[in-house]
Protein backbone atom coordinates (compact mmCIF):
# COMPACT_ATOMS: atom_id res chain seq x y z
CA UNK A 1 0.00 0.00 0.00
CA UNK A 2 2.78 2.22 -0.11
CA UNK A 3 3.23 2.15 -3.76
CA UNK A 4 -0.83 3.44 -3.47
CA UNK A 5 0.30 6.35 -1.37
CA UNK A 6 2.68 7.30 -2.84
CA UNK A 7 1.08 7.85 -6.11
CA UNK A 8 -1.66 9.26 -4.72
CA UNK A 9 0.80 11.85 -3.71
CA UNK A 10 2.67 11.95 -7.24
CA UNK A 11 -1.23 12.55 -8.40
CA UNK A 12 -2.30 15.33 -6.78
CA UNK A 13 1.42 17.22 -6.88
CA UNK A 14 1.62 16.50 -10.81
CA UNK A 15 -2.05 18.02 -11.10
CA UNK A 16 -1.18 21.28 -9.09
CA UNK A 17 -1.09 24.13 -11.20
CA UNK A 18 -1.01 28.28 -11.28
CA UNK A 19 -4.88 29.68 -10.56
CA UNK A 20 -4.71 30.58 -14.11
CA UNK A 21 -4.55 27.49 -15.45
CA UNK A 22 -5.91 25.11 -12.62
CA UNK A 23 -8.29 22.51 -13.50
CA UNK A 24 -10.52 20.38 -11.10
CA UNK A 25 -9.45 20.40 -7.35
CA UNK A 26 -6.07 22.39 -6.46
CA UNK A 27 -4.51 20.37 -3.59
CA UNK A 28 -2.38 23.16 -1.89
CA UNK A 29 0.83 20.58 -0.99
CA UNK A 30 4.23 21.98 -0.68
CA UNK A 31 5.70 18.86 -0.96
CA UNK A 32 5.03 14.71 -0.86
CA UNK A 33 5.30 14.46 2.71
CA UNK A 34 3.30 17.27 3.50
CA UNK A 35 0.40 16.30 0.73
CA UNK A 36 0.65 12.95 2.54
CA UNK A 37 -0.14 14.18 5.88
CA UNK A 38 -2.68 16.34 4.42
CA UNK A 39 -4.44 12.68 2.91
CA UNK A 40 -3.98 10.97 6.31
CA UNK A 41 -5.93 13.26 8.28
CA UNK A 42 -8.79 14.23 5.41
CA UNK A 43 -11.86 11.96 5.09
CA UNK A 44 -10.75 8.76 2.87
CA UNK A 45 -7.47 9.25 4.02
CA UNK A 46 -4.42 7.28 2.43
CA UNK A 47 -6.92 5.00 0.52
CA UNK A 48 -8.83 7.17 -1.20
CA UNK A 49 -9.00 5.84 -4.91
CA UNK A 50 -7.47 2.62 -3.36
CA UNK A 51 -9.78 0.36 -5.07
CA UNK A 52 -9.59 1.29 -8.14
CA UNK A 53 -5.99 1.01 -7.92
CA UNK A 54 -6.10 -2.52 -6.53
CA UNK A 55 -8.19 -3.68 -9.71
CA UNK A 56 -5.42 -1.75 -11.89
CA UNK A 57 -2.54 -3.69 -10.53
CA UNK A 58 -4.49 -6.72 -10.40
CA UNK A 59 -5.43 -6.90 -13.71
CA UNK A 60 -2.09 -5.77 -15.62
CA UNK A 61 -0.50 -8.16 -13.64
CA UNK A 62 -2.99 -11.06 -15.08
CA UNK A 63 -2.83 -9.60 -18.38
CA UNK A 64 0.76 -9.26 -18.57
CA UNK A 65 1.59 -12.54 -17.50
CA UNK A 66 -1.32 -13.76 -19.36
CA UNK A 67 -0.80 -12.20 -22.66
CA UNK A 68 3.09 -12.97 -22.63
CA UNK A 69 2.85 -16.89 -22.01
CA UNK A 70 0.04 -17.64 -24.45
CA UNK A 71 1.64 -15.57 -26.87
CA UNK A 72 5.14 -16.75 -26.72
CA UNK A 73 3.57 -20.05 -26.96
CA UNK A 74 1.79 -19.72 -29.86
CA UNK A 75 4.26 -17.76 -31.90
CA UNK A 76 6.81 -20.68 -30.90
CA UNK A 77 4.36 -22.93 -32.28
CA UNK A 78 4.12 -20.98 -35.83
CA UNK A 79 8.02 -21.34 -36.12
CA UNK A 80 7.90 -18.00 -37.95
CA UNK A 81 10.79 -16.82 -36.11
CA UNK A 82 13.76 -19.04 -35.34
CA UNK A 83 15.46 -16.74 -32.62
CA UNK A 84 14.95 -17.36 -29.11
CA UNK A 85 15.30 -13.58 -28.17
CA UNK A 86 13.10 -12.47 -31.05
CA UNK A 87 10.10 -14.80 -29.92
CA UNK A 88 10.41 -13.51 -26.24
CA UNK A 89 10.70 -9.85 -27.19
CA UNK A 90 7.72 -10.26 -30.02
CA UNK A 91 5.75 -11.64 -27.30
CA UNK A 92 7.10 -8.76 -24.80
CA UNK A 93 5.56 -5.89 -27.23
CA UNK A 94 2.45 -7.93 -27.63
CA UNK A 95 2.15 -7.91 -23.89
CA UNK A 96 2.70 -4.48 -23.56
CA UNK A 97 0.13 -3.27 -25.71
CA UNK A 98 -2.78 -5.78 -24.29
CA UNK A 99 -1.33 -4.38 -20.40
CA UNK A 100 -2.00 -0.98 -21.48
CA UNK A 101 -5.58 -1.39 -23.07
CA UNK A 102 -6.28 -3.41 -20.11
CA UNK A 103 -4.63 -1.29 -17.33
CA UNK A 104 -5.62 2.20 -18.92
CA UNK A 105 -9.66 2.30 -18.02
CA UNK A 106 -8.45 1.48 -13.90
CA UNK A 107 -5.20 4.60 -14.13
CA UNK A 108 -8.26 6.90 -15.53
CA UNK A 109 -10.70 6.08 -12.41
CA UNK A 110 -7.88 6.03 -9.96
CA UNK A 111 -6.71 9.45 -11.25
CA UNK A 112 -9.98 10.77 -11.09
CA UNK A 113 -10.57 9.68 -7.60
CA UNK A 114 -7.02 10.50 -6.31
CA UNK A 115 -7.24 13.85 -7.48
CA UNK A 116 -10.53 14.90 -6.12
CA UNK A 117 -11.29 16.57 -2.65
CA UNK A 118 -13.01 13.56 -0.95
CA UNK A 119 -16.08 12.81 -2.47
CA UNK A 120 -16.25 16.09 -4.20
CA UNK A 121 -17.14 14.36 -7.50
CA UNK A 122 -17.21 10.80 -7.06
CA UNK A 123 -18.68 8.82 -4.18
CA UNK A 124 -16.72 5.93 -5.09
CA UNK A 125 -15.19 4.30 -8.02
CA UNK A 126 -17.97 2.88 -8.94
CA UNK A 127 -19.71 6.03 -9.03
CA UNK A 128 -16.73 7.36 -11.03
CA UNK A 129 -16.91 4.84 -13.55
CA UNK A 130 -20.87 5.76 -14.14
CA UNK A 131 -20.21 8.97 -14.41
CA UNK A 132 -16.92 8.51 -16.89
CA UNK A 133 -19.25 6.51 -19.05
CA UNK A 134 -21.90 9.03 -18.94
CA UNK A 135 -20.84 12.23 -19.95
CA UNK A 136 -17.45 11.00 -21.98
CA UNK A 137 -18.39 7.44 -23.35
CA UNK A 138 -15.76 4.63 -23.82
CA UNK A 139 -13.47 6.51 -24.94
CA UNK A 140 -13.28 8.52 -21.20
CA UNK A 141 -11.85 5.83 -20.31
CA UNK A 142 -8.81 5.47 -22.73
CA UNK A 143 -7.57 9.01 -21.93
CA UNK A 144 -3.90 9.45 -21.92
CA UNK A 145 -3.56 5.89 -23.27
CA UNK A 146 -0.21 6.80 -25.67
CA UNK A 147 1.09 8.66 -22.74
CA UNK A 148 0.66 5.33 -20.42
CA UNK A 149 2.06 3.33 -23.21
CA UNK A 150 5.38 5.30 -23.33
CA UNK A 151 5.35 4.37 -19.68
CA UNK A 152 4.07 0.92 -18.97
CA UNK A 153 5.39 -0.82 -22.43
CA UNK A 154 8.89 -0.14 -22.25
CA UNK A 155 8.65 -1.21 -18.59
CA UNK A 156 6.18 -4.62 -19.51
CA UNK A 157 8.87 -5.17 -22.26
CA UNK A 158 12.12 -5.80 -20.21
CA UNK A 159 10.50 -6.80 -17.02
CA UNK A 160 9.18 -9.80 -19.12
CA UNK A 161 12.43 -10.26 -20.81
CA UNK A 162 14.04 -10.60 -17.52
CA UNK A 163 11.35 -12.70 -16.19
CA UNK A 164 11.75 -15.13 -19.00
CA UNK A 165 15.69 -14.88 -18.99
CA UNK A 166 15.25 -15.58 -15.13
CA UNK A 167 12.80 -18.55 -15.07
CA UNK A 168 14.65 -20.91 -17.76
CA UNK A 169 17.76 -19.97 -15.70
CA UNK A 170 16.20 -21.52 -12.70
CA UNK A 171 14.53 -24.22 -14.73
Amino acid sequence: SSGINAEYGKVQMQAAAAPSIAVGYQHKHTGLWRGLKIAYTSPGGLFQGVTSALWRVSVGSATQLATFTRIKHYITGTGVLQSDFAVVASSSLISSFAVTCTMTPFDVVATRLYNQKHGLYYSGWLDCIGKIYKHEGMFGFYKGTVAHYFRIGPHTIITLMIWDRYRKWLL
